[in-house]
């Protein structure tokens, strides 16, 4: 275990780098995230990890997974670099820093209207496409995985359980449950068939999310817990024939094919998904 704090970690950066530490952004599974400004006056988030023999793979694929991204809806890697400090082993990433909030807090207010939510979503849906391009799948899409620029676009982050479809997978084969947040995850995550894991696992995902941006409920289980929610999903069940209604009301069909359980049954490509969202008569 590390004997210096995250902060004092990523103080002793800032000054061998030539950043100013500013703000304590938060906290996720692996890091610590602060705000840091360079000598030229340009932010950025600094994210610590304290790193392990079985973690650094997975570092490290985030890291090649962002280098390798491109997209104006995908957080830009800036740096990435080992570190050490007293008796402590850490992973640095540096990122474009994005001001405008997560989608989880935005959703803390309530709900959004169609015309938002499909502003919010297509950007993210081209997101997937071009994660497709790159053979990499996000696994982890959820609205605290999801900011906002200043000027409002939408921006996909956190790559830390991104699955590489070109390289062996990390996760054990006997596992009963793939990695990821349950309550956002698509059937073939959560019963960890890693064959059947492709762009469509992220495609399921987005649409969970695009139906609490509508309702504010997990499409699977509306009046149930996060656990009903989860087991619905777990066993393949369909969505809902009220909830199909309310999508297609709303000028969502599109989200209807998305929440397929299997994915063969989901849009094949994701211009298919784009275009589907497009459609006139939508949203």
């Amino acid at each position: 275990m590390p004997v210096t704090p995250l902060r004092e970690v990523a103080s002793r950066i800032c000054g061998l780098r030539q950043l100013t530490l500013d703000d304590f952004l938060g906290q996720g599974a692996f890091k610590q995230a602060f705000r840091a400004t360079s000598a030229e006056g340009v932010t950025v988030a600094l994210k610590v990890a304290v790193t392990s023999e079985s973690l650094q793979p997975r570092l490290d694929r985030e890291a090649q997974a962002l280098s390798d991204c491109k997209h104006p809806s995908i957080a830009s890697l800036l740096d990435s670099f080992p570190f050490e400090a007293d008796q402590g082993k850490y992973w640095v990433t540096v990122e474009e820093y994005i001001a405008g909030g997560t989608l989880e807090q935005r959703l803390a207010a309530g709900t959004m209207d169609g015309p938002t939510v499909l502003s919010t979503v297509l950007p993210l849906a081209e997101a997937l496409s071009h994660l497709q391009e790159k053979q990499l799948v996000h696994r982890d899409i959820k609205p605290a995985n999801i900011l906002f620029r200043s000027t409002g676009e939408p921006v996909l982050t956190d790559f830390g359980l991104v699955r590489i479809l070109d390289q062996s997978s990390l996760t054990h084969d006997f596992l009963g449950m793939g990695p990821g947040t349950p309550l956002y995850a698509a059937p073939e995550q959560l019963l960890n068939e890693k064959a059947e894991i492709d762009w469509r696992t992220d495609q399921f995902a987005l649409a969970l999310v695009a139906c609490r941006c509508l309702f504010g409920v997990h499409p699977f289980a509306p009046l149930g817990t996060p656990h009903d929610a989860v087991q619905m999903v777990h066993q393949r069940a369909t969505l809902p024939s009220d909830m199909k209604a309310k999508l297609i009301d709303a000028g969502f069909p599109a989200l209807v094919r998305a929440l397929e359980p299997w994915a063969v049954s989901r849009f094949r490509w994701p211009d298919q998904f784009i275009a589907e969202l497009r459609r006139p008569g939508g949203a």
